[in-house]
């Protein structure tokens, strides 16, 4: 049997390596192999996998020409076809009628061509490399432009910016053409390279994971998913002391996970590499408590990308004051109704703070014990006693009144706002202001407080935020959506949206898990909200069955109060509501006007 043509994927995102493994099921020449990385991270995971007697890499766009620069491999590239653009082109004129595609030149000269052709008008800008990026955002930011069309490059400066991202993606005919040209370059490829040897007898010797640095420090190859963990920084520290060819051993505990690790320097060729093999296990941690967990800036920054405000424009006009709020090292109560992603807000300003450096604790109220409570007040390595850092106590509101009193007063007496940076949130009620216990934070601390507006008050960005999630979809789901019919977006700007952005979002993807056209149809959007408008009408009546009633009255006000609830029951049905009460309907009458 004929050897297969061995391929290594390197996609820049979720959406190509799905659409790479559906089209090479048309090839079964190929055994194909896929890992997700973008330029620099993608080079690092084709150096971690390219030596497992791979024929070619096949990759797209910067992460393309990177690959060629740094491994001997033959690379081919997944071009971005004028059909790819013209259908990012399409969703972009929904978001705005001023965008701008930035990009490298194999992306930019098709785009040109197409806007040519088409007669459509767009600002094009080709850059050369990585570090251009920001300063064209800046330029194309100062001008006004409504949406950005990009690839990955670009994608996650331009988010961070503000900016409306709409993400070129490459179609399965480019995926097909790039296939094609692996075979033919690939007939009578098949040698070995001499590093083969030295790296099989490198993973031999590991006991569970392995990293390799060259003598500059740089990750020569790596058996980890993620290369920017802290135990990396570490063995690259350690890897500049290692000498001889004696193997050393250490142990290392970082963030509750014990390290064992054996080191070694190696030689291949003229080449001195130090050879690190570590496995791990769970350290005790005496510190962990319900309620209560800590994170890094670029893990918040990972959550707050892949949050709403991340992926669409809904925080646009609010960064500048943000900015200076994150920076002004004062308290900050970020509040709005349920389902608002307040810690998504929390994330971005942690992120941008002067402390995003040091790590940042999370507190929930809503999930803190006695035992917890205890813990958090009491405890000398409770968060509360911690020095430069960043805490989040968020839904305060969930707290007790005595609670809250003590919490106030311990955060005053410690003078903890003085030695850290300190966010809290609370959840308001549909149409309501700062809770009773937010309200307190306020005034005890001069909490700089920040209010998320619900969505249904921001209907004129609702089209552009809509195509910006479905652009994410596309990419995550690997559908091909080209938007939504006008009268689609209309039912979504009128919808109220009790549920927020988590409701958005559930939305959004129902639709695009539903849909078998380009476009989301205005039927499939009435359909849906049809049903959720009827899940909330069966749960405000279930919570008003449930409220007691208000029996510091007079007679008359509690007995209205009845009547209208039984009325509402009855949906409105004079006649069965009388019936139930046993009264006439003309003193039900006379009730329901105040004359009763």
């Amino acid at each position: 049997m004929e050897q297969r043509i061995r391929i290594l994927g390197i996609a820049p995102y979720e959406n190509m390596k799905t659409m790479m493994q559906e089209v090479v099921e048309q090839y079964p020449q190929i055994a194909l192999n896929v890992f997700v990385g973008d330029l620099e991270e993608g080079v690092e995971l084709a150096r971690r996998n390219f030596y497992n007697d791979y024929d070619v890499i096949i990759s797209r766009g910067g992460t393309a020409e990177l690959l060629r620069k740094n491994l001997d491999l033959p690379v081919i590239e997944i071009k971005m076809s004028q059909i790819d653009i013209l259908r990012a082109m399409k969703l972009a004129e929904h978001v705005s009628d001023h965008y701008a595609i930035v990009g490298f030149s194999n992306i930019t000269v098709n785009a040109r061509y197409l806007c040519q052709m088409m007669q459509y008008k767009a600002d094009i800008y080709t850059i050369q490399n990585e570090n251009e990026v920001e300063r064209t955002l800046y330029q194309i930011q100062s001008q006004g432009t409504g949406a950005i069309l990009c690839d990955m490059v670009t994608n996650t400066i331009a988010k961070r910016l503000g900016l409306n991202v709409i993400l070129m993606s490459s179609g399965a005919e480019s995926i097909r053409e790039a296939f094609e040209d692996a075979i033919r370059l690939c007939g009578n490829y098949r040698s070995l390279r001499e590093e083969n040897q030295f790296l099989r007898d490198v993973i031999w010797n590991q006991m569970n994971h392995t990293l390799v640095f060259n003598k500059k420090g740089e990750i020569f190859f790596s058996t980890l998913e993620k290369n920017n963990i802290p135990i990396v920084d570490y063995l690259r520290q350690e890897s500049a002391l290692i000498t001889g060819e004696t193997t050393q051993h250490m142990l290392k505990q970082i963030n509750h996970v014990q390290y064992s690790i054996r080191a070694n320097r190696r030689t291949l060729g003229n080449m001195e590499y130090v050879a690190c093999y570590f496995s791990e296990s769970r350290a005790p941690a005496s510190g962990q408590q319900r309620g209560i967990r800590y994170m890094n800036s670029s893990e918040a920054r990972e959550e707050y990308n892949a949050s709403l405000y991340g992926l669409t424009g809904l925080l646009h006009g609010m960064q500048e004051i943000l900015s200076r709020i994150g920076s002004s090292g004062q308290p900050v109560m970020v509040w709005g109704e349920e389902g608002i992603c307040k810690e998504q807000l929390v994330n971005y300003l942690y992120t941008g703070s002067y402390l995003s450096n040091r790590p940042m604790a999370l507190i929930d109220c809503f999930q803190l014990n006695e035992r917890t409570w205890n813990y958090l007040m009491d405890n000398c390595n409770s968060p509360l006693m911690q020095k430069n850092c960043t805490l989040f106590i968020k839904n305060v509101d969930a707290l007790s009144g005595e609670q809250c009193r003590n919490m106030l007063s311990g955060l005053l007496a410690m003078d903890i706002q003085k030695r850290n940076q300190i966010f809290f949130s609370c959840t308001c009620g549909e149409g309501k202001t700062l809770t009773e216990n937010g309200m307190k934070f306020v005034e005890k601390l001069e909490c700089i407080p920040v209010r998320l507006a619900p969505l249904r008050e921001q209907a004129s960005q609702m089209p552009a935020a809509a195509n910006m999630y479905i652009s994410y979809l596309n990419t995550t789901m690997a559908k091909q959506i080209m938007g939504l019919e006008p009268e689609a977006v209309r039912l979504l700007e009128r919808f109220a949206w009790p549920g927020n952005h988590a409701q958005f979002r559930r939305v959004l993807k129902e639709l695009s898990v539903r849909v078998r056209t380009p476009y989301i149809t205005a039927e499939a959007v009435e359909q849906i909200l049809k049903r959720e408008q009827e899940a909330v009408r069966i749960k405000d009546k279930a919570e008003g069955a449930g409220r007691p009633l208000d029996l510091n009255r007079t007679l008359d006000a509690i007995d209205r109060e009845i009547i209208l609830r039984v009325l509402e029951e009855e949906n409105g049905n004079q006649s069965s509501t009388a019936r139930r009460l046993g009264i006439s309907r003309t003193t039900l009458w006379r009730f329901l006007n105040g004359n009763g």
